[in-house]
Parts: structure tokens; C-alpha cells; sequence
């Protein structure tokens, strides 16, 4: 191990002995004025299941589609649907909602006057980022409809708009993502065109709750910067840049390429969407290089998870010899890793349509989550995984009608899989 990784790698420790004795005295503290809890005996794992969860509020199926799910804790899960999913959304709007552990939908963006996406809720659903184009979300109202960064603290109802950086205001906003403290949120978002910047590029920043501080998290270069994810405790930040994922440590500056070749030196192939476990340990991400690992042949682009630890990276591959694996999802824990595989060469329709499937990492044990009700693969495409906390359920959007009984309206929907 060399000196960075043991730097790197003993801080991580460090923390996390921090954090847990911390937990421990509140914990002591709590059960002194409760007394003696109960005994219970840990539930039996959930049978395999898919459920569609954007549905109405009577449980009817949509009539516009839904889709964008972006999961937190047990079954907690943020998706943007096109019609009214609540009894009171009548404003014909797409708008983000949350559906929680009781199996509720809860609508984030109400109030607005104009399309809302991109849900993304910390692990509790207590706060959730989304995109809004609306002039009326807060007050006062806003004068224009750029897209811009919000967050909806739901046990208050309020909501925070995140619009500027060392007071210039932003011209667009995009990608949020928070992390699972419910305390960070990581955005893209790019400044109005100056006369020293006449082009500006999509960065990369970090935002506290509460405390209000701005951070900017990508390197200031002409490159386009952007698919920010964020570790728990929002130490670290994964994104991409010029054509590579990174992985900055905001406690120290530091940064770190994931998407590295064999050797150390530079990857044949561009790298893009990373996903980071909680600790900052893993990335994943996905890659056209052919040169991260050893027997990558199938020419496509390809999932991979670098341990920035031990410097080693893990090839994803697809469900047939010619798949390429996209849209990758990393488990908080850093145990699984939800994905698509779908045939880039996919002639005129022939041959399967993409599917999502979940990676157990430690045993290279594959399932697939976009089952039909047969045990199957889903007949149309499934997309835009995202994994729990610690890879039980998996969420995902497809148009399919052959996952769950009774799905006419041929439109995408979102769905939960309970993993085996």
C-alpha cells in the first residue's frame, strides 16, 4: 500500500471510529431515559417482487410517464411523473415526488408554475433535491424560468433555492444529487458569459444545508464538468471532466483519477457517470476504454468499479458476450452495483431489449431486476437504475407491460424490485 492510499485509507478509519462513538453516547443517552428495550428478532428478508410505485393516489396507473427514480433508504425513492399523480396535482405540469417506506406518494415540487425533475432524496426522504423551471416555488417569485437547484426540507415543508456562487447568479442548473446525512447537496450548474469567460462551462459545486457554504468541487478549465456524486457526510465527490472521472476529496483538495489504465497512464477510451460509495471508497462508472482491465474485447462501452484503495478496477459485463453495460448505480455500501446491458448494434429491434441487473461485487452473482411476470427479460427497454443503501431494492423505469399485471397505459413507469 503506498503512502497515499495508508493517508487516504486511515483518515476514512478515522472518521468512521469519530462517527461511531459519537452514535454510541447519543445512543446511551436515548436508552438511559427509555429503559430496556424490547427483544425483537430481525425481519426475514422480502421474496423477490416488482412493484410499480408511480401510480395515482387510489393506486390507478398514469396516464403520462413517469421515470428519473433516484433511491435513498429501504424503499424511499424520488421519480418525476408528466400527470397528476396526487388528488390536488392539477396544474398538468411534470413534477418530482416521493414515494416512502408506507408505500405514499408525496408530491416535492408543488406550488410551482412550471416543470420540476430530477428527484433526489438523502436516505431518510427528509430532504430531496430536484430541477425546477418554476417562478413560483419560492418567494419572492423569481423573474425568469432558468432551470435552477432546489431542496425541500419535507418535515418543515420549506424549500431552499440554490441560485448563485460567490454572489453571481447561475444561468442553468442541473444533476443535483444529496447525499445521505441529508446534509450536502452536489450540482451542475454554469455562470453567465462574461467578458473574460464569454463561453463558460458546466461545473461542479457542493452546497451545505444549513450552514450555506458554496464549494467548487471540478477543476476551473474550459472543460465541461458535470454527473456529480456524493459520499455520505459529503467529504467526497465523484464527476467528469474532459472525457475522465475524478474523485474530489474536499477535506483536503486532493484528486484522483478513476478511470486509469493498466500501468497507471492514461485510458484508451473516455470515462463518465461515476456513482461513489458512502465511505469514498469505490466509483463506479462507465467507460468506452478498453484498456482499465485485462480481457475487455467487446468493443462497447462497459461499467466498471475502482476501488480507490487498493488501486484495482472490476469489469461489469453484460448479460450476452456482446453487451456493453451502461448507467451505472452504486450501492451506499459499496456491495452492489445496479446497471443496464443492452447490444449497442441492436439491429432494427432484433434481439433483446436492454435490461437492468443488480451485481453482487464480493461474489460476482448476477440477477436480473427488469423480470417479466414469466421470470424473464423485460420486452422493451428498461433504464435508469438506482440501487439502495445496501442492494435489496433496486429502482427502475421502463415502458414494458409485461412486469407487473395490468399495465395498459404504454407509457414508462417506475418500478421497485426486491433483490434476491
Amino acid at each position: 500500500m503506498n503512502a497515499r492510499t495508508s493517508k487516504r485509507t486511515s483518515k476514512r478509519t478515522s472518521k468512521r471510529a469519530v462517527t461511531g462513538a459519537v452514535s454510541g453516547l447519543c445512543l446511551t443517552a436515548v436508552l438511559g431515559t427509555m429503559g430496556a428495550l424490547p427483544a425483537y428478532a430481525e425481519p426475514e428478508p422480502e421474496p423477490p417482487a416488482t412493484e410499480r410505485i408511480s401510480t395515482t393516489y387510489d393506486g390507478a396507473q398514469l396516464d403520462e410517464p413517469s421515470y428519473g427514480p433516484a433511491m435513498g433508504d429501504g424503499r424511499n425513492t424520488a421519480f418525476t411523473a408528466e400527470g397528476p399523480v396526487g388528488r390536488d396535482d392539477t396544474d398538468g405540469l411534470a413534477d418530482v415526488y416521493i414515494h416512502d417506506r408506507l408505500g405514499k406518494n408525496s408530491e416535492v415540487s408543488y406550488n410551482g408554475d412550471g416543470p420540476s425533475r430530477a428527484g433526489t432524496p438523502c436516505t431518510s426522504g427528509r430532504m430531496v433535491g430536484f430541477v425546477s423551471e418554476s417562478t413560483k416555488i419560492v418567494t419572492p417569485p423569481r423573474p425568469d424560468r432558468r432551470p435552477l437547484v432546489y431542496i425541500r426540507n419535507r418535515s418543515v415543508g420549506k424549500v431552499t433555492g440554490l441560485h448563485s456562487y460567490q454572489g453571481v447568479a447561475f444561468a442553468s442548473m442541473s444533476q443535483p444529487m444529496v447525499d445521505s446525512f441529508c446534509m450536502w447537496i452536489t450540482y451542475t450548474a454554469t455562470l453567465p458569459p462574461t467578458e473574460a469567460d464569454p463561453d463558460p462551462q458546466p461545473r461542479v459545486y457542493r452546497f451545505r444545508f444549513n450552514g450555506g457554504t458554496t464549494d467548487l468541487v471540478s477543476e476551473a478549465s474550459g472543460e465541461a464538468a458535470g454527473h456529480p456524486s456524493i459520499s455520505e457526510g459529503g467529504r467526497y465527490v465523484a464527476y467528469e471532466q474532459g472525457g475522465d472521472v475524478y474523485v474530489r476529496d474536499l477535506d483536503t483538495g486532493s484528486l484522483e483519477k478513476a478511470g486509469t489504465a493498466l500501468g497507471g497512464g492514461a485510458a484508451n477510451g473516455t470515462s463518465s457517470a461515476p456513482s461513489i460509495s458512502a465511505d469514498g471508497r469505490r466509483v463506479a462508472f462507465e467507460s468506452r476504454a478498453s484498456d482499465l482491465v485485462p480481457g475487455d474485447r467487446n468493443r462497447d462501452v462497459n461499467v466498471f468499479v475502482r476501488d480507490l484503495d487498493t488501486g484495482t478496477t472490476t469489469l461489469v459485463e453484460g448479460a450476452h458476450k456482446k453487451d456493453g453495460t451502461a448507467q451505472a448505480s452504486l450501492a451506499l455500501n459499496g456491495t452492489h452495483v445496479a446497471y443496464v446491458s443492452a447490444r449497442t448494434k441492436r439491429a432494427k429491434g432484433k434481439g433483446p431489449a436492454p435490461s437492468v441487473y443488480l451485481l453482487e461485487l464480493a461474489t460476482g452473482k448476477t440477477q436480473l431486476i427488469s423480470v417479466d411476470s414469466e421470470g424473464g427479460r423485460n420486452d422493451l427497454a428498461a433504464g435508469e437504475p438506482s440501487v439502495n443503501h445496501d442492494g435489496t431494492v433496486v429502482a427502475f423505469a421502463s415502458a414494458s407491460a409485461d412486469l407487473v399485471p395490468g399495465d395498459t397505459n404504454g407509457v414508462s413507469d417506475v418500478f421497485l424490485r426486491t433483490a434476491r
